[in-house]
């Protein structure tokens, strides 16, 4: 997971780098723990429920938003890995150069999407803003959990640009042709 795509190892671009760099660990770090202390969360509440009868209100409520926020953050991941869920049933058929551009063409529709998430989330915000509502069970104002949407949005936005710049600058005809 510490690649650096191919597109920032271009000289003259080391600060593109670092900031590559720290952002892949911040994803990372984040999605780790937010998914760790989700998981600690409900067990805990389990074991509160099944043995003593009851439960710490909040927890529910809190390992619901850290799961939400983990899934926007890991599609980030996902998008930079190449590991979302894609149909290759056309893409294993067609000639190497085709499959640059079909990437590109998903990574452009990608794009696309992710600004309208973008918008579409901040919208939602600005209507959740307006009526200063707030978490039912953790007293937090319920913009808080909703700014998932477009931060992971614009992270997965920036994770199509990488992958259209790297099938750009990169051969897809060696790395095909040497696995068929």
């Amino acid at each position: 997971m510490e690649s650096v795509p191919q597109v920032f190892n271009i000289r003259g671009c080391e600060w593109l780098k670092r900031f590559n760099q720290s952002l892949n660990h911040i994803e990372e770090y984040f999605s780790v723990l937010s998914l760790l202390f989700a998981s600690v969360l409900i067990f805990i509440n389990v074991i509160m429920r099944y043995f003593f009868g009851t439960s710490i209100p909040w927890s529910g409520e809190l390992a619901r938003y850290l799961i939400i926020w983990f899934i926007f953050i890991g599609s980030s991941i996902a998008v930079r890995e190449r590991a979302h869920a894609k149909v290759d049933v056309l893409i294993a058929h067609v000639p190497p150069y085709y499959k640059k551009a079909l990437s590109i063409l998903a990574s452009a529709l990608g794009i696309v999407f992710c600004g309208f998430i973008i918008v579409s989330g901040i919208q939602t915000i600005q209507t959740v803003v307006s009526f200063t509502n707030i978490t039912p069970a953790l007293g937090i104002p319920m913009y808080i959990p909703y700014l998932a949407l477009p931060i992971g949005a614009a992270l997965m936005m920036y994770r199509f640009i990488q992958v259209i710049f790297e099938d750009i600058k990169g051969d897809f005809t060696q790395e095909e042709e040497g696995t068929q």
